[in-house]
């Protein structure tokens, strides 16, 4: 049995399990976000970028430490992604690199030791690449005003930029991303929204 598989709790609650041959490799419970969707928005996103897994010794598709960074390249080459950063050998990292003409990905790369760091996004808006009317609507219904407002306002702010243009191109790109709002870092991610506010309301109460 592989996919990621939902089920509703309730109007307002969804549980969403990822599993490979059987095993789970994620397991979340959120709030239902049902006016957004888009293909670059997976369950799968987190848990191939993360090498993640329910139980540590449990089976698991990452069959070496390069596994998620070239599933990271690949899943950004195809569109699945909307940005992301991965670290390659260096043959690798030239082949991901003529690959990526004409695809609308920018990026940016250094050496790390023998091996090629790589941050890539599209260089599409965000208003292009989602529904971010839905998504702050979702938002807006799924978490409580104090904790919604800020985030749907800076998914408005957005609308103009692009992820290559404001995380990968500006000055101080890595550092502005990791101090970016959840609701757009998850996003950009490509990270399903349920899952990023269940994480907002978890640390609004930590």
């Amino acid at each position: 049995m592989n996919g990621a598989y939902e089920r509703r709790h309730s109007e307002r609650q969804v549980e969403i399990v990822t599993v490979w041959y059987g095993y789970a490799l994620s397991h979340w419970l959120g709030p239902r976000m049902p006016r957004f969707a888009s293909p670059m928005v997976s369950p799968w996103n987190p848990v191939l970028a993360q090498g993640l897994t329910v139980e540590p010794g449990s089976p698991a598709p990452y069959r070496d430490e390069s596994w998620c960074d070239r599933w990271i390249a690949e899943a950004l080459l195809y569109g699945r992604k909307p940005y992301g950063a991965f670290t390659l050998p260096a043959d690798d990292a030239l082949r991901w690199f003529a690959k990526s003409g004409g695809t609308g990905l920018v990026y940016q790369a250094r050496a790390d030791g023998d091996r090629i760091r790589v941050v890539a996004g599209t260089a599409e808006s965000y208003a292009q690449l989602f529904d971010l009317d839905a998504l702050i609507a979702d938002y807006l219904e799924a978490l409580p005003p104090e904790l919604a407002e800020p985030e749907a306002a800076a998914l408005d702010l957005h609308r103009c930029h692009s992820p290559a243009l404001h995380y990968i191109l500006s000055e101080d790109a890595e550092i502005r991303f990791a101090r970016a709002p959840l609701s757009v870092r998850g996003l950009t991610l490509g990270y399903p929204p349920c899952e990023t506010a269940a994480r907002i309301a978890v640390e609004a109460q930590s």
